[in-house]
Order: C-alpha cells, then sequence, then structure tokens
C-alpha cells in the first residue's frame, strides 16, 4: 500500500477539508479523511484516537462511500499526487480540480 510521507502541507489540508465539506462529511469523517491521506493505518488511527480498529473500518467504509471511492489507497494516492503539485507550485484550485477529478 502507498504511504505519504507522513504531514501534508497546510494546502493540501485545506483542500481536502474543502472536498470534506463539499461530500458533507461529519467531523469525525473529515478527520478520517486527513488521517488516511496522511497514510496512517486504521491501527495507527485507532490507537491515536482510542477507538477500536473496527470502529475505524467501519468509518473508512462509510468515508469511501461519501466519496464515491473504492479503497482507500485511491485516498492516499491523490495526497501524495496533490502534495507533489503543491510543492511545484499548483494554486489551491488546481489542487482542488485534481483531486476532485480523482474521487469522479
Amino acid at each position: 500500500m502507498a504511504r505519504t510521507d507522513g504531514e501534508l502541507s497546510d494546502r493540501v489540508k485545506r483542500v481536502l477539508k474543502q472536498i470534506g465539506q463539499e461530500a458533507r462529511l461529519t467531523p469525525v469523517l473529515a478527520t478520517r479523511l486527513l488521517e488516511i491521506a496522511e497514510g496512517m493505518s486504521y491501527r495507527e488511527i485507532a490507537r491515536r484516537n482510542d477507538i477500536s480498529v473496527n470502529t475505524v473500518k467501519t468509518e473508512g467504509r462509510i468515508l469511501l462511500e461519501s466519496l464515491r471511492l473504492r479503497a482507500r489507497c485511491q485516498i492516499e494516492d491523490a495526497a501524495r499526487a496533490a502534495e507533489l503539485r503543491a510543492r511545484s507550485g499548483a494554486e489551491l484550485e488546481e489542487i482542488h480540480a485534481f483531486l476532485r477529478l480523482r474521487s469522479e
């Protein structure tokens, strides 16, 4: 499974939050989106939030359905590609459009 190199830039986080708002994600699911985009495993997410792995898996499934994705690696891959675009100077609108296309 592809992992991002940890912390995402603030620019990519802002765009992911905006996509979460557009998809009407709950605050919990919006947080899961960022954690998955950063490459955290379900076990790591569960430990960080003091919840069960099964809870995280359920939230992950709901998140994928809400974003019309099939696998969590799609989130990680899109975040990594968006991060590369951000580092090369892409504007927020361009990053947003790129991420929206990846989830459609």
